[in-house]
């Protein structure tokens, strides 16, 4: 049983809802950045807007005030000429106040352009207190009053830190007639500026939290339905018995990996529904093979007890009897061993072999089967790279199969073809052919031709085995006039010989009549 932490339907959601937690997180902060510089951007244009209109304002007003102050000091002069107060020979007053001029043209200036909440311009004169609007931002009224205003370094633009928290300012010098005379500042308070982004991003991140709530319920209940099939595919691997392989999942409609899991699962209960059965199948064939001649060597050493050594035929016939059921129950073991190996590594242990010398020790072997009317014709003298025991296995397995499948006097031949790659051991015969009902299933363990006495039903199922493991296949050509088997195995050697079935049909040129071809066997 999953713990409720560990399962999915719990762990994928919360790790989804964390990720977009942070994710949201991040962009909350983003955001909060984002309008504040857009803001600063918004004040920095707002600063440099004034001040091209201090600098603009100002050179007229300052123009004016010094033609009215040249015009008062001429009227004073003409004044103190009527009035006998300039002496004669005296040179007239020359020369205008600079700084007069600037605070007279100042006051002007601020009382046509006030100040806000936003913004205000500070002008400096040598030796005087600032000049400035009546108020300005509420922030900054206290330090400009007791003086504490940073004033700023001239011809920049920057941030500078104050006691009521970080202000935007740009400053710049007041030059009349060549010589600076004063400055102006234009400042902003950034406080206020920060307040509304942070306002903002807090906006942000509730929308954001409220998504995420949203988001967290909606992904949890598509989990959970997504996630259902597989509580049915558990509970089905839980129930599952090789007893009881009937049992499916629901496979829902979706096209994703949930359904793609569930149609493999019953894909994969019904292969090993199938193998199941065909396991049963096989070892109940296994045990019917084996009970036979079991039962029968059994039933004879019982009759050895009465026979007694008074009739030495009857027990001669008798240990005959028995050593050939025991000689059947070897072969069959031999086979089944054979067929159960065949899919491990190192069933066949590949070597170079010399084909002439193959079939000296084959012809031998075939002799110790005291099979007759057996011909071995000599084989091309090639290298293989085989493994001569499991393949003389499959010829025997052709031999035995063809001799107790035919009649007594039926001749079968061994010999081989050099192939364009390949090399073709070809055993026929000149039998009545193999059925055509069990010709699609002939290389299947236990399919046999009747009840041929000798047979085990395993050869044929050997034979394939063996050709697979070398990396070749089996062509098998058979009809009512005989049956030719032809083991294709891969020779790299080979190359400028004919092709394998140009070479086997010359080597035969009797027409065997209607006779059928099969595919390689897979």
């Amino acid at each position: 049983m999953v713990r409720p932490w560990r399962s999915l339907r719990v762990r994928v959601p919360l790790t989804a809802i964390l990720v977009f937690a942070v994710s949201l997180a991040v962009a909350t902060a983003l955001a909060y950045e984002l309008l504040l510089q857009a803001s600063l951007d918004d004040i920095d244009v707002v600063l440099d807007r004034e001040r091209e209109r201090f600098d603009t304002s100002m050179a007229t007003l300052l123009d004016e005030e010094v033609a009215a102050l040249e015009e008062e000091a001429a009227e004073a002069a003409a004044a103190a000429d009527g009035a006998g107060e300039n002496p004669e020979g005296a040179a007239p007053p020359t020369g205008v106040d600079g700084v007069e001029a600037l605070r007279r043209a100042s006051r002007r200036y601020l009382q046509l352009n006030p100040a806000t909440e936003s913004y205000w311009t500070i002008i400096r004169t040598d030796g005087s207190a600032p000049l400035a609007s009546a108020s300005g931002p509420t922030a900054l009224e206290e330090l400009f009053r007791t003086d504490q205003l940073p004033e700023g370094t001239l011809g920049r633009r920057e941030t500078i830190a104050s006691d009521a928290g970080d202000i935007r300012s740009s400053s710049a010098p007041i030059v009349l007639n060549g010589e600076r005379i004063g400055s102006y500042q234009i400042v902003a308070p950034l406080a206020p500026v920060r307040a509304q982004a942070l306002t903002a991003a807090g906006l942000v991140a509730a929308a954001a939290a409220v998504s995420l709530l949203i988001g967290a319920v909606l992904l949890t209940t598509a989990l959970r339905r997504s996630l259902a099939p597989l509580q049915g595919l558990a509970s089905a691997a839980r129930s599952t018995e090789l007893r009881s392989l009937h049992g499916r999942v629901a496979v829902p409609e979706t096209e994703d990996e949930v359904g793609v899991l569930a149609r493999e699962f019953n894909s994969m209960l019904d292969r090993i529904e199938r193998a199941s059965s065909g396991q049963t199948e096989f070892m109940a064939s296994i045990s019917h093979e084996l009970r036979t001649p079991i039962t029968i060597a059994r039933g004879h050493l019982e009759m050895l007890r009465t026979i007694g050594r008074d009739d030495p035929e009857a027990l001669r016939e008798t240990i005959e009897v028995v050593e050939d059921e025991l000689h059947r129950m070897g072969r069959l073991v031999e086979d089944l061993m054979a067929i159960a190996r065949s899919g491990m590594e190192g069933f066949v242990r590949p070597r170079e072999l010399e084909l002439v010398a193959f079939f000296e020790d084959l012809e031998l072997k075939i002799g110790g089967l005291r099979i007759e009317h057996v011909r071995i014709e000599p084989p091309p003298p090639v290298l293989l790279d085989a493994d001569p025991d499991r393949l003389a296995q499959a010829v025997l397995n052709l031999v035995t199969n063809a001799h107790v499948h035919t009649p007594a006097d039926t001749r079968i031949t061994v010999r081989a073809v050099e192939a364009r790659g390949e090399v073709v051991l070809v055993v026929d015969d000149r039998g009545p052919g193999i059925p055509e009902s069990i010709r699609d299933e002939v290389f299947a363990p236990f399919v046999r031709s009747g009840d041929a006495p000798g047979s085990t039903g395993l050869g044929l199922a050997v034979v394939q085995a063996v050709v697979d493991a070398h990396g070749g296949w089996v062509e098998l050509d058979t009809g009512a006039d005989g049956t030719r088997f032809q083991l294709h195995l891969p020779h790299a050697g080979a190359s400028d010989a004919p092709e394998a079935g140009e070479a086997a049909a010359s080597a035969d040129p009797t027409e065997r009549g209607a006779i059928a071809t099969t595919a390689p066997v897979d």
